[in-house]
This record gives C-alpha cells, sequence and structure tokens, in this order.
C-alpha cells in the first residue's frame, strides 16, 4: 500500500474424499466343536474380548475454504508491527479399526480460526533483537487420539472429535550481541488451552469405578504446559593464527506442570522439569571440522 504499510491475503480452497474397509475374522485356533454350548460361548466371548468378527466400509467427502489476511506497518527502520487471521484445517480421515458402539468410522476434519498481533524489532545498532507475539487460536471438531478400556484385559485407540477448543497465549523472544565474540538469549512463552466443549470424555482408569465418561468442558488440553522460557550465552574466541577457534555455549530450558492424557488421569500428569545443556569445542574458523564435548 506505502513504503510502510502492507496487506498480504491469499485463499486456497481444498476438496478431499477418502475411502476404506475394514474386516476381522477369525482364523485357526482350537477346535470348540467338542466342548458344551455353554463351554463354547464362553470361549467365544473370550476370543471377542480381543478380536470380534466385524467388517464395515466408510467414505468421507470434504470441501474447505481457508485463507489469510496480514498487515504489516513498519513503524521504523527496524520495527515492525502486524496483525494476522488465518482459517485452515487439518484433513479428516478414518478409524479402520474395532470400534465400540456409538463411535463413528470418520473422523471430521478441524477447522482453525487464528488471530495473532505481535511485533519484531531491534535497537542498539541492530545488536539487540526484541520480538513477540499474542494469539488466540480456536479449533472445532479437534482430532485427539483416544485410548479407552474395552474390558479388564484389552483397551482399544481411536481418533475421536472434539467440539471445540481454544488455546490464546503470548511468546517472546529476545536476544543480544554483545560483542563479536558473545551472545546471549532467551524466551519466554505462556499458553492457556483448553476444552471449550466436551462433555463425553472417556474416563480416566483410576475413576473408571464412578463412570465411563466425564465432562472434561474447562479443563486443560494434554501436553500443553502453561509456561516455558528458556535462556542462554554462546562465546568464541580465534587461537592464534591458525584458523581454529575455541567455543562454549551453555542453556537452560524449562516447562511447567502438564497432562499427557486424553482423559486428563492423574496417573499422567508430569511435574514441571528443566534441562541444562552445556558445550565446549574446538571447530576451523570456515567451520569445515567441529569437535566438542557437551553434556
Amino acid at each position: 500500500m506505502t513504503d510502510a504499510f502492507s496487506i498480504t491475503a491469499g485463499l486456497r480452497y481444498t476438496h478431499e474424499k477418502k475411502s476404506g474397509v475394514f474386516e476381522q475374522w477369525w482364523t485357526g485356533g482350537n477346535d470348540l466343536s467338542g466342548l458344551t454350548p455353554v463351554q463354547q460361548a464362553t470361549a467365544n466371548a473370550l476370543r471377542g474380548q480381543f478380536n470380534p468378527v466385524t467388517d464395515y466400509s466408510t467414505e468421507l467427502s470434504d470441501n474447505c475454504l481457508g485463507g489469510l489476511v496480514s498487515l504489516a506497518w513498519k513503524v521504523g527502520p527496524d520495527a515492525l508491527l502486524y496483525a494476522t487471521y488465518s482459517r485452515g484445517n487439518k484433513s479428516g480421515g478414518l478409524n479402520l479399526t474395532s470400534l465400540p458402539a456409538g463411535v463413528t468410522p470418520d473422523v471430521a476434519p478441524e477447522k482453525v480460526n487464528n488471530y495473532e498481533a505481535g511485533f519484531k524489532t531491534q535497537f542498539l545498532d541492530r545488536c539487540l533483537t526484541f520480538n513477540g507475539a499474542a494469539y488466540w487460536t480456536e479449533i472445532t471438531d479437534y482430532q485427539t487420539a483416544i485410548i479407552e478400556q474395552a474390558s479388564t484385559t484389552t483397551f482399544r485407540q481411536y481418533i475421536a472429535n472434539i467440539p471445540k477448543v481454544r488455546s490464546r497465549g503470548f511468546e517472546a523472544d529476545l536476544s543480544f550481541r554483545a560483542s563479536d565474540n558473545f551472545s546471549l538469549f532467551g524466551s519466554l512463552s505462556y499458553t492457556d488451552a483448553k476444552y471449550v466443549e466436551y462433555t463425553n470424555a472417556p474416563q480416566a482408569v483410576e475413576r473408571l469405578n464412578v463412570s465411563s465418561i466425564q465432562d472434561l468442558s474447562g479443563e486443560p488440553l494434554p501436553g500443553v504446559p502453561k509456561f516455558t522460557y528458556s535462556f542462554g550465552a554462546e562465546g568464541h574466541a580465534a587461537l592464534g593464527g591458525g584458523g581454529l577457534e575455541l567455543y562454549a555455549n551453555a542453556d537452560w530450558s524449562h516447562r511447567s506442570s502438564f497432562n499427557t492424557s486424553a482423559s486428563n488421569s492423574a496417573w499422567a500428569q508430569v511435574p514441571g522439569y528443566g534441562i541444562a545443556n552445556a558445550r565446549i569445542g574446538l571447530r576451523s574458523d570456515d567451520r569445515v571440522w567441529d569437535v566438542s564435548i557437551w553434556a
């Protein structure tokens, strides 16, 4: 639009069609004809717990119109503000497996609406870089893997759709080149991700005596810590005039606690933890070879 202001826009249309067939049968095994009818029924029930005889065919068709519009404003030579709206989808799929009653083999595509605004800046003759962004993402028909206890001895896994989830937060990163030989960096992010609507979630294994399903609406999404941060430093120095360079770097990253199960089981809670890394090495100044020790 001008030297300082620009608009980027785009559209994408996708048509997908998938079909599949699932068949499961028994073959071999001991002959049950010598057993009484009651014994045969018991044996068949045991076999059915592990591999029920079933077959079906299914087909999925979907059309999706997605796109984005992004506004960018260069407020100075080394400062940019931007705002973006985008809409997209994640392909649907087919559950070609033995499914519990009431579960459809078709997995609907995810529909995603994302809003983001942020800035990118540099200071001190471009030695200091500071970037940040805030976002809000809403997903309908969110796809997740379900692991469900089918009997006292067997479990089954399939993909299911959750009506709606929401993720929002912010992130920022900072890097500072203190000299030609030494630099510092750090990052911070906050994420609030939760199920907006999920009234028929599978029950956690430790609460199966209460009910087989639960309402997880408002509960956090699995695998997403609320806070993550990292910081570190790197330095290097030439050794004489022989084309050698000694270098060292270290960093620390941390994430807060999070759950790893779709059922929000207490047994799947991972406490917050941090990881430290350090490395010292020797390399040629043209980076053709590099030898280092790390921990």
